[in-house]
């Protein structure tokens, strides 16, 4: 990879002066990010009440396992090394997830609301696989990863505007 000095590249309001920098970054933090989903959307998985929640959420846990996997091993040939930690706010959410205090729905409920517009929440994505021109391989990498999260997400809109109103009626 040829790194452009000319240009500076943004990804989540921080500049950097080469692709490769803001690559390797992001690269670490989304890496850390899909790690971090997969732990807590497992814990949740392995109590979860609702079977038709249980075989999604494998599915999206995979995923996100997998995608963290992708990650780091780029991250790695590009030679960084992994060091962004999930921020102490968002290990909150691990405790949320793996209680059986919360219910399915509310759970649920809590994910869709906040993916209801799906190119909001991965502009961060998209806006960083724009600036890649010289990566093709990261590029395409991104672009995939970013085909299963727009899935994932779909699956969690979808899944709670079917089971809120027959989980409701439930309680």
């Amino acid at each position: 990879m040829t790194e452009n000095t000319t240009n500076t590249y943004t990804y989540k309001g921080r500049t950097f002066a080469s692709e490769r920098d803001m690559v390797r970054h992001l690269l670490d933090e989304y890496r850390c990010v899909e790690g971090f989903a997969a732990q807590y959307l497992g814990a949740w998985q392995a109590i979860a009440e609702e079977p038709r929640l249980r075989g999604g959420l494998r599915t999206v846990c995979g995923r996100e396992q997998m995608h963290a996997e992708i990650l780091e091993a780029r991250l790695r040939e590009l030679g960084g090394t992994p060091q962004c930690t999930p921020p102490p706010e968002r290990v909150l959410d691990l405790a949320y997830y793996s209680s059986a205090a919360h219910s399915d729905l509310d759970k649920l409920e809590k994910i869709a609301l906040r993916l209801q517009d799906p190119e909001k929440v991965l502009s961060f994505l998209t806006q960083a696989i724009d600036q890649i021109t010289e990566d093709r391989d990261t590029c395409a990498l991104l672009s995939t990863i970013l085909a299963d999260e727009r899935a994932s997400i779909g699956w969690f809109v979808e899944t709670w505007k079917a089971l809120a109103p027959a989980m409701a009626s439930q309680s």
